[in-house]
Order: structure tokens, then sequence, then C-alpha cells
């Protein structure tokens, strides 16, 4: 009579390999999981952002130079930029930059209203969030 000890232990293996395939794919699972979380808590802290730099905007009723100076960042004429770093907080240098908020004005085409255009960008180029923004404009009554 033969052994079935070969067998059994052929069918352990078999188990441990199936086991084994699974905690990999669990794995990965949790690293796509983790990666996706990251990428919307990014996205709404860019929303954040980029809403907070629309109220500065237009708080200061259009006057770029103002928000600039109250909110933080540069305006270079034509455009206000805002840097953040990875834990979204602003910074001043550019290297340490994870994340550039851009208000570049935009043309609405109607008398006495301002727009501007609010996107939020990643280190690398990747817009994360764009909002438009619109302000009434007011002129001296004589």
């Amino acid at each position: 009579m033969r052994s079935k000890a070969p067998l059994v232990l052929m069918e352990q293996l078999v188990m441990v390999l199936v086991f084994a395939l699974a905690a990999a794919l669990c794995v990965q699972v949790f690293v796509l999981s983790d990666q996706t979380s990251r990428n919307y808590a990014a996205r709404d802290r860019a929303a954040v952002a980029a809403q907070n730099a629309a109220e500065q905007l237009k708080g200061c009723g259009g006057d770029y130079a103002a928000a600039a100076e109250q909110y933080g960042g540069d305006w270079n004429g034509s455009m206000w930029g805002v840097s953040y770093d990875g834990d979204w907080q602003l910074c001043d240098g550019q290297s340490q930059a994870a994340y550039h908020v851009l208000v570049t004005p935009a043309e609405s085409g109607q008398d006495l209203l301002g727009q501007a255009q609010v996107t939020v960008y990643t280190a690398e180029g990747e817009m994360l969030f764009s909002i438009p923004v619109a302000w009434q404009e007011v002129t001296d009554v004589g």
C-alpha cells in the first residue's frame, strides 16, 4: 500500500499558493485605494485653496496686486500665483512648492463685470481644480 503523504503535501502547497496570490491581490487593492484617497484629498484641498483665492480677489474688487499682498503670492501684471507645500501651507520658494494656484484675468464681455479663472496645479503640471470667478466693478459716482 502506498503512502498518501505526498498527496497531502501537494494539497497544502496548492493552498499556500492560493493564499499567497490572494494576499498579493489584497495588497495591490490597498495600495490603489490609498493612492485614490490621496488624490481625492488633494482635490478637496485644491478646491478650498481655489475658493479662498477667488473670495480674496472678489473682496479686493478685482485688484490683483492688493489680493496678492493680503493673501500671499505674486502678481506679475498678467497672473497672480500662490504656491503651497505638500501640507498645503503657503510657501515662498518654487523649489519646495507642491501645488500652485494661478489666477488669470479673463474677458467678461460686459461692462463693469470683472472675471478671472482660478486654477490649481500640482508641481508636475497636473490640473487638480479650476473655477471661474466674477465680480461687479465699482465706478466713482460724481
